[in-house]
This record gives C-alpha cells, sequence and structure tokens, in this order.
C-alpha cells in the first residue's frame, strides 16, 4: 500500500484532509484527545507526524482517540470473556491518537489493525476501512437486532458495513445544568428554558464579572461540546429543523435562514460575554475539554451527551449531584419540539492490517456484559447494545434519568446525518461561527459562504459530479 492514494487523493492531499480533522478535533465523548507532537518538517515543507511504534509487534494494534479508557484496559484482559474470545492474540491499546497521525500512517501504508473514536466517515468514503459484513454475518455476539438502529446505521456507508458500535453510543443532545449556580442567579430550576431566547435570558443572569471586568462565569456557550460537533449530529441543523446534507442526492442545504439564525442566535451569547474573554476563559487549563467548565462551575449550562452525568459524576462529584438535564433549545417557531438524536462510536479496521480480523473478536468482547458494566459504573458510558442498555440503571448519575427518558418522549429523534466531508464542514462551521460571532459577516452571509465552501470541496474531493 506503500504510496497508494485514496479516492483520487495524493499522500499530500490527503495529509492535508488529516490537518484539516486534526484542527477540528476528534469526536469524543469528553473532547478531542491531546495533540502528538510532530517531528521537524521534512524535505517540502510537510511536518510528519510522530506515528507511535508497537510495544508488542506481536499484538493486534488498537489506536483510540481517548486518554480515558488507560487506567482501566490492564483490567479488561483480567475478564473472563476477553480470554474466552481473544484465546492467544493480545491487544495493544494507544491512546490519545490525533487523526493527523491516524491519517499518516494510512497513507504510508502502515495502518494499525482498528480504531475507535476517529473521525469515521471521512475514512468510510475513501475506501481505506475494511467491509466487515462477512465477519458479521457469522458471529454469533455481534447481531444487528440487538443494537439501537441508528446506531448501526451509522457504521454503514454505499451499503457496506464499516463499524461495530462500540463503548460510547446511545444519545447525544441535552442540557445540562447546574442547579445551585441557576437558584444563586434567581432563576427556577424546576422551569428551564425551552427556547433560544429563554436561553439567551438564563445566560444573562448567569454571567458574572468582578469589578475589575473579568469574567467570572458564563451561562452558556452554544458552540462548547456537542453545541458545535457537526459528525454526531449537527445541533444548529436539528434545533432550527432543517436537512442540512442530502447523502442519497449529495446536496447541501446550508443556505436558508434556520442556518442564518443559527449563526446570528449564536452570536448573541457572546455579546454578552465577549468574544476575547470567552475565548480566554476555554483556554484556561481544562475548561478546553468537554465538561471542563461545567466542572469548575464557570458554565452553569452546556450541551452534552447522554455521558455527561456519568462523566461529572467520576470527574467532579460535588458538581455533579447539582446536575440536572433537559431538552436542548429550539427557535421560538418550534417551540414544543423535542430533539434528540442517536450516534456515538465504532470499532473500524483497515485495509492493509495484518490482523484485523482477530482484531474483530475485540469488538465482540466490547459488547459483552462484564465490559459494558465496567465502563458504565467507571466512565458513565453506554453503548447502542440493547440487552446491555435495558439492565443500565437510569437513575445512577443526577440527570441520566432525562437521557434515558427522552427516547420515549422525543418528537424529532434522527441518527446523524452521513457526509463524507464532514470534518471540512466542522473547520469551516467553525471559522465561519467565529466571522459572525466577532461580527465580520452576517448570518445570513456566512450561511451563503457555507454552503458555496462545501459544495466546492464536496466535489473537488471527487464525490460530486
Amino acid at each position: 500500500m506503500q504510496g497508494q492514494s485514496y479516492k483520487g487523493l495524493s499522500r499530500r492531499d490527503f495529509l492535508k484532509l488529516a490537518s484539516i480533522t486534526f484542527g477540528a478535533g476528534v469526536l469524543a465523548a469528553c473532547g478531542a484527545p491531546k495533540p502528538i507532537t510532530p517531528d521537524a518538517p521534512a524535505a517540502g515543507g510537510e511536518v510528519q507526524p510522530t506515528m507511535p511504534a508497537p510495544a508488542n509487534a506481536d499484538a493486534i494494534q488498537w489506536w483510540v482517540g481517548w486518554g480515558e479508557l488507560v487506567p482501566f484496559f490492564d483490567g479488561f484482559k483480567q475478564m473472563e470473556k476477553y480470554k474466552e474470545l481473544m484465546g492467544s492474540n493480545d491487544v495493544e491499546m494507544k491512546p490519545s491518537i490525533s487523526d493527523e497521525v491516524l491519517f499518516t500512517a494510512l497513507a504510508a501504508g502502515t495502518p494499525p489493525d482498528m480504531a475507535s473514536n476517529v473521525s469515521y466517515l471521512d475514512l468510510f468514503a475513501r475506501d481505506v476501512c475494511l467491509d466487515i459484513s462477512d465477519w458479521v454475518s457469522k458471529s454469533t455476539v455481534v447481531k444487528k437486532d440487538d443494537f439501537i438502529s441508528g446506531n448501526w446505521d451509522g457504521g454503514f456507508y454505499k451499503g457496506k458495513q464499516f463499524g461495530v458500535p462500540t463503548l460510547e453510543c446511545f444519545v447525544r443532545f441535552g442540557m445540562d445544568y447546574n442547579t445551585r449556580m441557576v437558584e444563586a442567579a434567581g432563576l427556577d430550576p424546576e422551569k428551564p428554558p425551552v427556547t433560544w431566547d429563554e436561553t439567551l435570558e438564563w445566560h444573562k443572569a448567569l454571567t458574572k464579572f468582578d469589578a475589575a471586568g473579568n469574567l467570572l462565569t458564563i451561562g452558556l456557550d452554544p458552540m462548547d461540546a456537542e453545541g458545535s460537533a457537526v459528525s454526531d449530529g449537527f445541533l444548529a441543523a436539528r434545533s432550527w429543523g432543517f436537512k442540512w446534507f442530502d447523502p442519497d442526492a449529495g446536496k447541501f442545504d446550508l443556505a436558508n435562514d434556520g442556518m442564518a439564525n443559527a449563526f446570528d442566535t449564536y452570536a448573541e451569547f457572546y455579546k454578552v460575554v465577549g468574544p476575547d474573554k470567552m475565548s480566554g476563559m476555554r483556554q484556561v487549563a481544562a475548561n478546553e475539554t468537554w465538561g471542563g467548565s461545567f466542572n469548575a462551575e464557570v458554565q452553569a449550562m452546556i450541551i452534552e451527551g447522554y455521558w455527561h452525568p456519568g462523566e461529572t459524576q467520576a470527574q467532579k462529584p460535588e458538581v455533579a449531584k447539582y446536575n440536572r438535564a433537559t431538552w436542548v433549545p429550539v427557535p421560538e417557531e418550534r417551540r414544543g419540539e423535542k430533539v434528540q438524536g442517536t450516534g456515538g462510536h465504532y470499532n473500524v479496521f483497515f485495509n492493509g492490517a495484518k490482523k484485523a480480523e482477530a482484531g474483530f473478536k475485540f469488538s465482540e468482547f466490547l459488547t459483552t456484559d462484564e465490559l459494558c458494566d465496567k465502563i458504565f459504573k467507571e466512565l458513565g458510558w453506554l453503548p447502542a447494545y440493547k440487552p446491555y442498555l435495558d439492565k443500565a440503571d437510569p437513575k445512577a448519575f443526577p440527570g441520566l434519568d432525562f437521557y434515558f427518558q427522552s427516547v420515549k418522549d422525543a418528537t424529532d429523534l434522527q441518527p446523524a446525518i452521513a457526509c463524507p466531508i464532514s470534518s471540512f464542514v466542522q473547520t469551516n462551521y467553525d471559522q465561519l461561527s467565529d466571522d459572525v460571532i466577532r461580527g465580520k459577516m452576517t448570518g445570513k452571509d456566512a450561511a451563503a459562504e457555507f454552503q458555496t465552501r462545501c459544495e466546492k470541496e464536496y466535489k473537488n474531493a471527487g464525490f460530486g459530479g
């Protein structure tokens, strides 16, 4: 595979895609992976990311974007099901791997056997992943009917199955809030906001400065965590009720009033705080990760998925006891709509990998009750595996019961949309949002520019006619 190109992309272009993804951050339960420090630029000026060398060359190589699994991974290997399914095979996990490192390994023809918490759709669309349909058809563990349909379907692209839902799945949207901070601001925690206008009023009441004008607390950063994650459902599109991309037709719908209003609405939250002050708050150590500012009681509200209650309990139990969750806001014209979405993570396998098929057995292990139970109790993560979800306690962590109940009560429940340039979309969404926030563009102009950029990139990447 040395020197191979993907979907018409040269190695240099493939690495450009990697740098786009790396800049946007990888989808994760609590934030992007830690960056891998690159080596010095090679000839031609390209920075070559450092690729981790295996400690055990005979082990199945599993690269993951998360760092949270490190304390538990050795314990996985002591479980009876691991020994039963893996036999003499061993798995070596490389944590906190960025997409930049993964894509470099793929371009060099030296892929890991499998990976999780990576930019799945960009990979699926570029012919670098193995179709695992045959392995799944023979499996006595991984069965379609045992998984939430939206999560299961998300592992497919153009009729081929590339991913097995594992580790962190379930539902993606809720607005968690700190009842202590809410009450201190004179607000009623029993009557949370349901529209963006009402949420903005809460934001104003919860945003505090000291006598010198230094920012102390904010209500909500709408671009934090799930608020801006395109691949995980794209909240702006879901909240304003438009389908931003049609995978079958290959058409974008971003130059619309809903997208324009979303850009302008989010900017209002930043005007209350000031763009630089908001940016400064997010750059404080630990605040830059998903949930960090909530844990520090700097941000009183945060848009996150079901994992937030459990992660907060694990990281800051003294804050978790004040956590409560409600529906994500919608515009006034959609008052009463209850938006929810499925999504999450997969194990994916790569062309040219030496032990990918043996690695599939590890995916089977990741669906077992013993493993799911440990991950849920220690990290707060839930799988898409229905037999375990039926057993999990909805009241295990403060606020979690909302997410379980939301599956039944949602009026608008959809999976994430599969777009093969999702990383490009994410990067440009972030850039254009910042332009609107800083008054360089109107929401309408940003929406039109968003449409133009995505259409051009889709065509240039070889997907459009």
